[in-house]
């Protein structure tokens, strides 16, 4: 694939899972056919105990010493404090951030992403707030008018980050998205399965 045709990944969110996620998209945006080099992160700023910023500490060291320590980040993954600039000219949106955030963060990236992204929702539970119950990928894409697809998984942060052997699910309407898909999370040690049977409405 030509390089202006490669696709950008943006990572909304930087606790513990968000991060093992940004250390898998970015190793395999390393040297991909399929995706542009480099990853952005979304962080919310903190504040470390030393009082250094904890985006700074991520671009400079290549590590979440507050929600990974001990795991080293590919270099092509930058924290970002900004979520509408961490999204600027993403083809595909990851978000892995605490489900109560979800709102307040699609109301700031509404206007902000391109109208062609993809979204993926790595976020349990259910969005009630404004009524029935549903699914949280429901809810991102009718703020942000965009395709959404869902990974989920029995899966334990700190072993993926560790890779031990894992195993994943995704569920996406378009199945035409899932070789892209896999090129973004699979990895040798945390296998990505299409769902079949996996109930979208």
């Amino acid at each position: 694939m030509k390089p202006d045709r490669k696709k950008r990944v943006c990572v909304l969110g930087s606790g513990n899972w968000g991060t093992v996620i940004a250390k898998i998209v970015g190793s395999n945006s390393l040297h991909s056919e399929l995706l542009q080099e480099r990853v952005s992160m979304y962080v919310y700023e903190e504040e470390l105990e030393d009082g250094r910023k904890l985006s700074e500490v991520i671009n400079e060291h290549h590590e979440n010493v507050k929600y990974l320590p001990g795991h080293e980040l590919p270099p092509n993954v930058v924290a970002v404090t900004d979520a509408a600039e961490a999204v600027r000219g993403a083809d595909v949106l990851v978000f892995v951030l605490p489900r109560q955030f979800v709102r307040t963060l699609c109301a700031t990236l509404v206007g902000q992403i391109k109208p062609t992204a993809v979204g993926v929702s790595l976020i349990k539970g259910f969005d009630g707030e404004d009524g029935p119950l549903d699914l949280v990928s429901n809810m991102i894409s009718r703020y942000l008018k965009i395709r959404m697809c869902v990974l989920m998984g029995a899966n334990n942060a700190n072993e993926v980050a560790a890779e031990k052997m894992a195993e994943t699910t995704i569920g996406c309407k378009d199945k035409r998205l899932v070789p892209l898909l896999k090129a973004i999370f699979q990895t040798d040690y945390l296998k990505v399965r299409p769902a079949g049977d996996f109930v979208y409405r």
